[in-house]
Order: structure tokens, then sequence, then C-alpha cells
């Protein structure tokens, strides 16, 4: 029997989607995830870099898009990940940018292309033309096998080669573009696939460019992070600000501000006319100003934190009260010693 792997596949396969599109006055094979595909990403912009935060299962599975995308010759191909499988970022609840595939050797992906994509996402209302199967065949699945992989990669490592013609992550028109050629597609897969969290290392985390463009981080409790954060920024925009007070206005006196031609009386007898005008009209509610998006996401993130906490917590309350039950219902007797000899 063979084993099965991500997404409910054999392991060293993935099924995708493929549609056709117009970019950029090409035709482009677009690849995306299938419905039943369980693993999700979230894009989050942190100390001038861009993260991809995810699981384990999501480290698995973009490892292996990746890697099969590094074999991809057909021209014009590009991995697209995108609604639903898109998380609000696990810290401050902001959405998450589209993340694109595109191998530099057979798939230009310039700003243009970008731009006409990004009107077009998500593209699930787009009927599929059929199935693609990419093969990770050869991937390495321990990390001693990816550390042998590097140390063979660092002996055909030619310095200023690499480096000149080295690809930039970064994003393009609202996409989060990942534009490597072979060699990088197959070296991110492998860096990024082995990142693995347990409750004994709750957090892995990779940079997958020289450059520190992208850094690809992996949680044990991603999800629940996620949770937290939607909890936490719904509470924050909701919850009652301090209004501040209104500012009083000013009675003319004297000849400062007063229009010229107007006497002080004339000057107070329109101002008692805009009062009485104003106390028949209903007055507007008063309002807080909105929060600043930086301080918003600041509040959301320490928010975040407690609620998570807090989840945590509770499920450990429930989990202590249903083990201490089942122990009280396996060490009661049924039935008493004399009751059942007599």
């Amino acid at each position: 029997m063979r084993r099965q792997g991500i997404s409910g596949h054999d392991d060293g396969a993935v099924r995708l989607h493929r549609r056709t599109v117009r970019l950029d006055g090409r035709d482009y094979t677009v690849l995306g995830l299938r419905p039943g595909t369980t693993e999700r990403f979230a894009v989050n912009r942190f100390h001038e870099t861009w993260h991809v935060v995810t699981h384990t299962a999501g480290a698995r599975l973009l490892g292996r898009l990746l890697w099969g995308m590094a074999y991809q010759r057909r021209p014009n191909t590009i991995v697209v990940v995108d609604r639903p499988f898109l998380d609000a970022n696990p810290f401050d609840a902001e959405p998450s940018l589209p993340i694109v595939i595109a191998p530099g050797d057979t798939a230009p992906f310039g700003d243009r292309a970008a731009r006409e994509l990004r009107r077009m996402l998500p593209l699930t209302g787009r009927p599929s033309e059929g199935g693609v199967t990419l093969r990770a065949h050869g991937l390495p699945s321990t990390p001693e096998a990816a550390h042998a992989w590097f140390d063979g990669r660092h002996r055909e490592w030619h310095g200023w080669k690499q480096r000149r013609f080295r690809p930039t992550i970064e994003v393009r028109s609202g996409l989060l573009v990942l534009p490597g050629t072979a060699r990088k597609l197959q070296e991110w897969a492998v860096e990024i696939g082995r990142l693995t969290a347990t409750h004994q290392r709750p957090m892995d985390y990779e940079f997958v460019n020289e450059d520190y463009s992208l850094e690809v981080q992996v949680f044990a409790a991603y999800r629940d992070m996620v949770t937290a954060a939607r909890l936490a920024r719904e509470q924050v925009v909701n919850e009652p600000r301090p209004i501040p007070a209104p500012v009083p206005r000013a009675t003319p006196g004297g000849d400062a501000g007063r229009k010229p031609g107007r006497t002080v009386g004339a000057e107070r007898a329109v101002a008692a006319r805009a009062d009485e005008q104003a106390a028949r009209e209903p007055a507007p509610a008063p309002h807080a100003p909105p929060l600043d998006p930086a301080e918003l996401n600041l509040l959301v993130w320490e928010r975040s934190d407690r609620v998570h906490r807090r989840m945590r917590l509770n499920r450990t309350k429930r989990y202590t009260r249903k083990a201490s039950s089942g122990r009280g219902a396996s060490s009661s007797p049924s039935s008493s010693p004399s009751s059942s000899s007599s």
C-alpha cells in the first residue's frame, strides 16, 4: 500500500487545478490548489522582511510546489496560492498577499503581468481546465538527507555568477512573487520542506534567500494563532474608546474675529440664531476618531497574545476536567461487594 502524503495525495506528488489566463500579451498556465487542500498560509511584513507563516504540513506542501516547479519546462507556467488558502496573518490579522511561484527560466513574470493577474484574483470563479500533478521525486525528506544534498550543491558554487543572477523575492502589484531559477527553486524547496514545528519545538524558521528578502516561519499552534488574532482584531475594533471633548466655540468679543462692518451685538445675534438652529436639529452621535493603522496593528498584536494564552489555558482546563472525570468513573465500582455476595 502506498503511504498517503499531504493534501490526501501519494507522497511525492501534489495534484493541482489548471487554468489559462492572458497576461501581458501572453497565455499563462496558472496552477492552483484544489478545494480539498487543508494547508493554509499567511503573509506578513516585519522588520523590512516578508514572511510566509504556516504550519508543518504547509511547509511540506510549499516545498513540494517549489521542487515541482523547478523541473517545469512548459513555458509561462506559474503557481498561485490565493484565497481560500490564505489566512489573515497570525499576529495582527492583516489580510495576506497572494503568493506566486514563477520559474525565472521559463515563465517571465513582470510588473504588468502581476498587475493584470491581481485584478483577476481569486480564480476560483473560473472553471478548471483539468488537473496537473507536480512530482517531487528526489526532494530530501529528512534533515540528514537535506544536509547531504546541500553539501553536494556547495561543491558546484561558482560565487560571482550565483550572486550576479540571484533572484529577488519582492511584492509586485500586491502579489508576493518568488521568481526563482531552477537551481534556486530547488534550494528553497529543501530549506522550506525540512522545517518542522512540534510541541517540544513550537517554532521553526528559515531565511530562504541570501539577501534576507523572505523568511518562512512554521508554528505548531499556527491555526490557534490565526484564530486568536482574528478575535483580537474584532475586539479592538469594536470596543468603545474615549471620545475627545468638543472644543468650545469662542464667544465674539472686542474686535478679534469680527467681520468688517459688524458690531459685537450683531455677532452675538448671529451666534444665537445658529445655536437655536442647532438645537432644533438632532445632534450627530459622538464617535471616537478611527485608530491609526500602525497603532491598530500594535494593539491587535498585544491583544492576540493574551487571547492565545487564554485559549491554551481554557483547553488545558477542559482536558484536566475530562481526565479527572474519566478517572473518577473508572475507579467507582458499579455495585458494592456486599450487595453482590448477598
